[in-house]
């Protein structure tokens, strides 16, 4: 089972790209409660809006905003004049409809806008616009904790549930036993999780069972190590693989894990998806290609502003689908010696892209006529030496920089994952 994860990251960049969709000369953004406020104020601090919750607004009320924001001419609620109302994301409509409710009750004059960040396929019944269709089942990083695939999932201790132990805690011995006793808590569930799995040793079972039931936790069963010793444990350096091995046999449809090394591991040898809390990201158990390629994922949320607004608007590419015109771009590059199982692994990355609702672009260093034809997104090609005979190497060089620097720029792209041979280690290849 796919689950699709969105971080607040995600949300940031969702927001974003959708600007567009929005309509003009809103006044004034609405949050639904409680996670409509992260929306909103996010909205709010791209587009330059003031922002307030529903009932503030109901009861007249916006929130102080600094010098900066565009407050048109209003000073209250009881001002505006367009107003968009806006939720995290939508699934049945019941919060839409009863904000709506809410809002039919309240005496204004102001004209309503309804959206939400995240949708399903069908459920713009109740709204009038979303960024993006999510499909079920999907997870956030805002509620991850909240959410009731806890009852369906295997839980790490710390660094999710409580903070990690420092150098001088983890002795093994009563400073250790003193940070199980008082661990301060970090990801709160209030829901009913199936499995803790961690690497804390099975003598440390009845403080740590003490924890969990001072701090309120429900689960199913706790899965520990069973070892004498952390030095035993750090010698056999098992954590990733006991966490894997109960992971593989049960039923649970996700691990969520703190450290991300230990989450590739997970994915790997458990064949399941695994969420990391250090990087906010899913980790897909795809990682058996990783021998194929040394592949770097490099993302910076703020690259696509930066190049939209320095590129020529003549070097930009326009996708007529415009579903796809709204996604941001992801640059797929293979340059370089092409191993057994190119082909898989190229169209392994290409439904990852797809899967995040990105448009990948595909880059290669050699014509490959079967991956250019069966592909339904765009090639692009990058020439190797033997390709221009007649070139100098200084003149191969500016070449090739001047190409990759325009397929950059046409094609306004926003990630890079690297198969392969990176551009500077490819074009050292070729002039050596």
């Amino acid at each position: 089972m796919g689950i699709a994860y969105r971080s607040i990251s995600d949300l940031h960049r969702t927001i974003v790209d959708g600007l567009h969709m929005l309509p003009r000369e809103i006044d004034l953004v609405v949050g639904i409660p409680r996670s409509g406020l992260l929306a909103a104020n996010v909205l709010g601090l791209v587009a330059n809006l003031p922002t307030t919750d529903l009932d503030s607004f109901i009861e007249g009320r916006v929130y102080s905003f600094g010098a900066t924001k565009n407050t048109a001419s209003f000073r209250s609620a009881s001002d505006v004049r367009k107003v968009l109302i806006l939720d995290d994301s939508i699934n049945t409509g019941g919060a839409m409809r009863e904000a709506k409710a809410k809002l039919m009750a309240c005496k204004t004059r102001a004209q309503f806008v309804f959206a939400a960040v995240y949708g399903l396929h069908g459920s713009d019944d109740d709204v009038d616009f979303i960024f993006e269709v999510v499909e079920q089942p999907r997870l956030f990083q805002w509620n991850f904790m909240h959410h009731g695939l806890l009852s369906k999932a295997c839980i790490d201790i710390d660094g999710v549930l409580c903070l990690d132990p420092t150098d001088r805690e983890n002795d093994d011995g009563p400073a250790y036993e003193a940070f199980l006793r008082n661990a301060r808590a970090l990801h709160k569930p209030t829901r009913f999780i199936a499995y803790l799995v961690t690497s804390r040793l099975e003598k440390y079972r009845s403080l740590t069972e003490a924890w969990l039931r001072t701090n309120a936790i429900d689960y199913g069963k706790l899965i520990m190590l069973d070892l004498p010793s952390a030095a035993e444990r750090r010698r056999r350096g098992t954590h990733a693989k006991f966490k894997a091995a109960f992971y593989r046999q049960c039923d649970a449809e996700i691990f969520v894990e703190s450290d991300l090394r230990q989450a590739n591991e997970i994915a790997r040898l458990s064949n399941k998806p695994v969420l990391c809390t250090e990087t906010h990201q899913m980790v897909l158990p795809t990682t058996p290609l990783r021998g194929l390629f040394n592949m770097r994922m490099p993302f910076d949320p703020f690259a696509f502003l930066r190049r939209e607004q320095t590129i020529p608007e003549a070097l930009r590419y326009t996708i007529a689908d415009a579903h796809n015109r709204a996604k941001s771009r992801t640059l797929v590059t293979w340059l370089g010696p092409r191993p057994d199982g190119f082909l898989e692994a190229i169209e392994s990355i290409r439904k990852i892209c797809m899967a995040k609702n990105e448009y990948p672009i595909i880059v290669l260093s050699d014509f490959h006529q079967e991956l250019m034809s069966r592909v339904e997104t765009p090639a692009e090609f990058i020439p190797q030496v033997r390709h221009l005979p007649s070139l100098s190497s200084g003149q191969y060089q500016d070449y090739v920089r001047r190409r990759y620097d325009l397929i950059l720029q046409k094609w306004a792209i926003s990630r890079e994952v690297t198969l392969g041979l990176s551009f500077e280690e490819f074009l050292a290849e070729q002039l050596s």
